[in-house]
Formats: structure tokens, sequence, C-alpha cells
């Protein structure tokens, strides 16, 4: 049949075309269950060359009728039988009636309302949104929670939750919103999961990406324990199976999941290559550091093609200069926009995402505020920018696709991608409806791993080499007798009490030791600058940023920083010295020489904007919480009644110098330049939520005249009001 299947794929290419002869065998395919996936390939294919068939008409549209692609039904047929409208009845979603399932859809969504617990494996042009859209919007669920990987994908989910059940659900997807609502949408990572202590009595929880419950091995088939989201994504999902009578799981290109059967869970796995778009791919085979080779085959091949395009690169180096390449190789798109001279302003003219945005190229990279980040993508969507080059970003925070998608390197960062990744990107190539022939161009060979990727969820199989923090984060019901003992022996000798080490499960156990070992060999002086609440004392900074680099080394690894105190306490320093998130880049910017070239000048930009995102972000407040929950141990054990609170600094570092409530407005896109001056204008109560920011934007945007066009952009995006 295979044969057959490749004549008809060839035989689209050539003048003597027979369209009856072409969908025979797309017929005789479907009705093989063996080769049903490429004949509903060929009826996608005949879609996208819809003029070659108007002969057969008819024909085509009882086949995609039989291939199960009833939304292509619905969109590219005007004149359905009684029959066919009847499909079309039977397969529409309870989101619209603009909207149908196709079959694979209608299957999955049938098993979860029968309260099947369901694991799906599936490829990113399938349409699970759809499928969880459809079950909120059932009415069968008054609580779900959706955990997504990234803050970015949060916002993008919240958003369009907002949008359709924005009326009937409390949408919370921040740290600030408490629940106070029977109908609650949680929209959140892992890490705001295990923080938050309303999740009880939950309906459904759906758990995006959950191939990133697996740790990932070395080369000597140990695990890799350094992803510090695998524990916490695998506590995230130890808490809701206490608390939640049902589960989806999503991923793509996943052959089997182990270790869920040792929780006795019942389940059910589906693995399935349903597509609603077609993949030509196209391998170069060139070598990983061959940049000009690559080059030529990026400029040839894109005087032949057209669409949007995505370019994936392993850094934000090599993203720039890939499009450096392509301004010099003429593929300009000159872009008029007042949000380069907004960029002007606040960051540099000779940066080189501003010159790549003015001539129509976008680029996405971690560390990019998030305004700039969706900016990007909604121009890319809207077809204003051709071409957006990114990194890792395209799967842990982009959902965009485009009809052509190059993949330049075989890396992410300094490791090679494995086939699993590599496979995840060519998935954004094609957009159903929209492009039906996806194109991926692949500059080397394919990774050289077996195809069969199968998850172990490290829950279920708790063996020896998981690590002890792994274990603190696990809810006791679901720790075996053999995890419970290597935990109580683990731990018998600690210098902390086990619920300490349950509150900390983010850190590695020798790293909490570290952390009490450089806290008793301090002297007193440096220890008593640990002692205040608010405003922290004079060498304190110092010992944070000492304290930081003990516990904090990965994070500071990625960026060159590991044993360079005098750095972190510089940066450190100026942050907290500084009267604002803004005040301090400018600051950072400033200090760059005049002279400086655009590549090496991006370099310190983007270092100080991944600083401030990953450091002052994340790690450091982190490392604040551990570091008062140690000096105030030490404080008891002396018999003070003083006690230690960072909270106020903590804040400071985690919300831009914001109100956190205002902070969690620039997750909804909103830059941090604008929402200081916002918070000035606007004094809010110490309590209030992300939810009170956003009412009274709402209240006041008619006072604020002296807002340009770009600012209420901003805000009208965030809040849902106006799409630009």
């Amino acid at each position: 049949m295979l044969e057959h299947y490749e004549s008809a794929l060839q035989s689209l290419q050539q003048q003597s075309f027979s369209a009856f002869a072409y969908l025979k065998t797309a017929d005789q395919l479907l009705s093989n269950p063996k080769y049903r996936s490429s004949g509903r390939e060929l009826v996608i294919r005949a879609l996208d060359s819809r003029s070659r068939f108007s002969a057969v008409h008819a024909l085509l549209r009882h086949l995609v009728r039989k291939s199960g692609l009833y939304p292509y039904l619905k969109t590219q047929f005007q004149d359905l039988s009684l029959a066919e409208e009847c499909v079309l009845e039977a397969y529409q979603t309870p989101i619209s009636t603009d909207i149908v399932f196709h079959s694979m859809q209608y299957k999955i969504y049938e098993l979860l309302l029968e309260k099947r617990n369901v694991i799906l494996s599936a490829p990113t042009s399938m349409g699970k949104s759809a499928i969880v859209d459809s079950l909120i919007a059932s009415g069968k669920f008054n609580k779900l929670v959706i955990v997504l990987p990234t803050v970015a994908l949060v916002d993008e989910t919240r958003r369009r939750l907002e949008e359709r059940f924005g009326q009937t659900f409390q949408i919370i997807h921040h740290g600030t919103q408490r629940s106070g609502q029977e109908k609650i949408l949680y929209v959140l990572t892992q890490e705001r999961v295990n923080d938050r202590d309303d999740l009880e009595n939950i309906d459904l929880f759906v758990l995006d990406e959950f191939y990133k419950l697996a740790f990932k091995r070395k080369k000597d088939g140990e695990i890799d324990d350094e992803d510090e989201r695998v524990p916490a994504l695998n506590s995230a999902l130890s808490k809701l199976l206490r608390c939640s009578e049902q589960f989806f799981m999503t991923g793509p290109f996943i052959n089997g999941v182990s270790g869920l059967p040792k929780t006795n869970l019942n389940y059910t796995f589906i693995p399935t290559d349903y597509n609603t778009v077609a993949v030509d791919i196209e391998f170069f085979n060139i070598k990983p550091d061959s940049i000009d080779e690559k080059n030529e085959a990026l400029a040839r091949t894109l005087k032949q093609i057209n669409g949007p395009t995505i370019i994936y690169c392993k850094s934000p180096g090599r993203a720039v200069q890939v499009a450096k390449f392509l301004l010099k190789s003429g593929y300009v798109k000159s872009v008029e926009d007042d949000y380069l001279a907004w960029l002007d302003q606040h960051y540099h003219p000779k940066w080189e995402y501003t010159r790549a945005f003015r001539n129509g190229i976008g680029l996405h990279y971690g560390g990019l505020p998030r305004a700039m980040q969706q900016y990007t993508i909604d121009k890319f969507n809207r077809g204003e920018l051709p071409f957006l080059i990114c990194t890792s970003t395209i799967i842990e925070g982009v959902n965009t696709v485009a009809k052509n998608v190059f993949i330049y390197d075989n890396r992410a960062g300094n490791f090679s991608i494995d086939r699993f990744t590599h496979g995840n990107i060519k998935g954004r190539a094609g957009r159903m409806g929209e492009h039906f022939v996806g194109k991926v161009f692949c500059m080397e060979d394919l990774p050289k791993q077996s195809d069969c990727f199968e998850v172990e969820i490290p829950l279920g199989k708790q063996t020896e080499e998981l690590p002890l923090n792994f274990l603190a984060g696990i809810q006791p019901e679901h720790l075996t007798d053999f995890s419970q003992s290597r935990f109580e022996a683990g731990t018998s000798a600690s210098k902390a009490g086990k619920d300490f080490l349950r509150k900390h499960a983010s850190f590695k156990f020798e790293t909490i030791e570290a952390a009490f070992s450089f806290i008793e060999i301090c002297d007193e002086s440096e220890f008593q600058s640990c002692l205040f609440s608010g405003v922290p004392k004079t060498g304190f900074a110092n010992l944070l940023s000492r304290f930081v680099d003990r516990v904090c080394s990965g994070s500071l690894k990625k960026l060159g920083l590991i044993n360079n105190i005098s750095v972190i306490n510089a940066r450190v320093s100026a942050y907290l010295m500084a009267p604002s998130h803004e005040k301090y880049l400018t600051q950072q910017i400033s200090r760059i020489p005049s002279g400086t070239e655009s590549e090496a000048l991006s370099e310190q930009i983007n270092h100080a904007l991944n600083f401030a995102s990953r450091i002052f972000g994340h790690s450091i407040p982190k490392a604040l919480a551990l570091l008062e929950d140690i000096v105030n141990l030490k404080l008891e054990e002396r018999g003070a009644d003083f006690r230690a609170s960072y909270g106020h600094l903590r804040s400071i570092f985690e919300n831009y110098h914001l109100h956190p409530a205002w902070a969690g407005l620039e997750e909804m896109g909103i830059p941090v330049q604008l929402l200081h001056k916002l918070g000035t204008l606007f004094p809010i109560a110490e309590e209030a939520s992300v939810d009170d920011a956003s009412r009274t934007l709402h209240e006041n945007l008619h006072r604020l005249q002296r807002l340009t066009p770009l600012e209420r952009h901003f805000i009208d995006r965030a809040l849902g009001r106006v799409k630009r």
C-alpha cells in the first residue's frame, strides 16, 4: 500500500495528473486501519491543491468526511448534503455552532465526559485546546486546573479562556488571586500549583506537556537531576492527584508511559498521529559548525518558498547572526511602527532586536520582557513580520506556527536536542485552515536517537536514584515504603527538619546542608546583618550575593557567573538602590561604552535582561526564603525573640519594585516601564490582587489622556479590550 501512497504523492507534481486516481488511492488507504493516516494526508494535500480537483469535487468532499476531518467539511465546502449537515451537527462542539470536532477530538472528548482518565499523545496540530474548552463549556465541571510549563503559555491560555468563559468562571492565574466562586478555572505553572493552598475538590486537572514529568538521562545512563522543574512538576502532579476526581494529560510524540500504573490509577493512553496538516520535510545534512553552508542553503531555499517562516536557532547569539545574514542578503521589509521609537527610548537603537524588528524580522528568546515577546508574536501572526527567529522558546513558551519552519541548529544552548524535541519543533509547520501543507527544512541531519520515546514518570517508579528533594515534594500517601525509608534515613542527621525540607523541596538536599554550613561559619557581624524586617542592613547585599552563589549555582552557571561574586554583588546593590526596575535597566545599558559594536552591545543588553528575569525574578527570591528560615532557626536556637522577615525584600526582586498586583499585569503583557507610571498614578491596597489592578485600569482608563497609542494598546491587549 505504501508504494501507492508514494506514487500518489509524486503524481501531484506531474502535468499528467489524474485527480480520480489520486483520490481512489486515498480512499483505499482510508479503508485500511494500518494506513489510514496516509490516506488522511493525501486528502489534506488535495485540499491544498483544490483547483486540480474541481472535476471530482463531490468525491473529495466524501473523502474529507470519511477521514474524519469535519472542520474542513464545514469550512471548505458549501454544497453539503443533508447527511453531511447531520454529521456536522453531531460533531458540533459545545463551544460554538461554528466549531466542530474532527473524529479524534470527539473520541477524546467523549472518553473524558465518561469520567475516564486520559493520557493523550498527539501532534501539535491535533487541536487539544478545543477539547479542553469543550469540556469547560459542557457544564459538567465546576473546578478545573490547567497546568502549563511557562508563564507565557499561562497568559496565552488565560486570554483565550477569559474571552470564552470569563462571564461564568473565575479565572485564577496569579498568586495574588484568591478563590471566591463556585466555578473556577485555575491556569497555573507547576510552581504555582505547589504554592496554592486552596486546591480542593477539583473535578478535572489538565497537565500539558506531561513528558516534562520525566528526568532526562545523561550519556552514562544516570538521571540528570539538575532540572528543578522535574521535581516541581511531579510535586504538582502528586498534589493534584490527591484532590482531583479526574485527569487529562497531553503531549506530543510519546510512544508509551511507565510509572503511573504503580500509583494504582486507571487511565487510557491514546497515542495518535492524527494530523490536520501535512508536512514536507527536507534535510540538508550540513555539519553543525558549517555556518556559511547553512546560510547558503537558507538563502537558496527562501527564494523558492513564500509564507510566514520560523527559524529555530540554538541560542540568542545564533539568532542574531542569522538575522544579520538575512538583512545582508536583502530580506528586508521596512516596518513603520511607534513600537520602534519606544524601543529606542527604553533600550537602544543599536540593539539587534530593534534593528531586526525595524526590517521585518522578529527575534524571540528567553530573557526578553514579556510585552516584547507578545508584541513580536502578534506581529508575526498577523503577517506583518515575515520572519520569526527564535530559540527553545518555540517549544517552551510560544504557541505559534507557520507555513515554513527551518531548524538551523540541532542544539539548544550547549546541548544536543533529541529526536523528540526535533519533532516538536517540526510540529510548528502548518496551521489547520490556513496552511494545509507545512514545510520543514532541517539544516543538519536527523538526531540519531530512536523514534520510540517512552515517558518514565518517577512519581510511580520511585527508584533509589531519585534525589531526596524529589521525595520531599511528594504527598506522603504517594511515597512507597522504600522511598519513605530512604527519606527518613537520608534526613535523620539533617540540620533541618522534615517540614523544612518539604517547604524548600526545590533545593537539593545537599544544597540545603551547604546553606546551613554557610550561615554557621559566618562571623557575628555577618550574622547580625541578616537580622532585619523590611529594609536590609548594611553588608547584607554582600552576604546575600555570596549565599546566592552557593545555593543557585545552576542558574548562575547558565549566565557565566559562577564564582563571580563581585559582579553579583554589584548588580544586587545597584538593583536595591535603584528607585525602579526601569531605572536599573537604564543604568545598566548606559554603562555600555558608546563605541561598542552592535553585536557586543546586544550581548550586554541581553545579559542584563537575563540576569533580571532569572536571578532577580527567580533565584534570589528563592534564596531569600531559604536564608530567612535558616536565620530564624538559628535565632530560635539562641533563644532570641526577634525573627527576621525578608518578605518586603523578596517582593522587590520578584515584582520589579512594584506592588505584586501590578507585577501580575506584566505577565499579561504590560511593560514594566508603563506599570511604574500606572502604579504611581493609582495606589492600591496592600492586599490587592491582579484582578483589582485590572479593575482599576478599566475604571480609570478614560482619565489617562497622556498615554501614547502604543501604551494604550499594551493595556487594551492585557485587559482583552482591543486587538491591534
